[in-house]
């Protein structure tokens, strides 16, 4: 989770939220050492206190093997790779 006191997502910086989907960031920052609550997926998780996010890149490697991956409605089991 990341708390944004210091310095707002670069997405909720600009007002348009998502509207940076699929681009690549470093973030610098450190983690609190804390736990917090997540709401949508009432799950708990370690906070990240973001201090800064420098753009990399708008058209990032691709991560996965398959485009199909990128469709949320499908379920594809790949073999790990060594």
């Amino acid at each position: 989770m990341l708390n944004e006191q210091t310095c707002l997502a670069p997405d909720r910086k600009k007002n348009r939220i998502g509207s940076d989907n699929n681009y690549e960031y470093r973030l610098k920052g450190y983690f609190s050492g804390q736990t917090v609550y997540e709401p949508a997926s009432n799950q708990f998780y370690p906070e990240f206190v973001l201090l800064k996010a420098d753009l990399l890149s708008v058209v990032p490697t691709n991560i996965y093997q398959y485009k199909e991956q990128l469709n949320p409605n499908c379920r594809l089991l790949v073999i790990p790779r060594p």
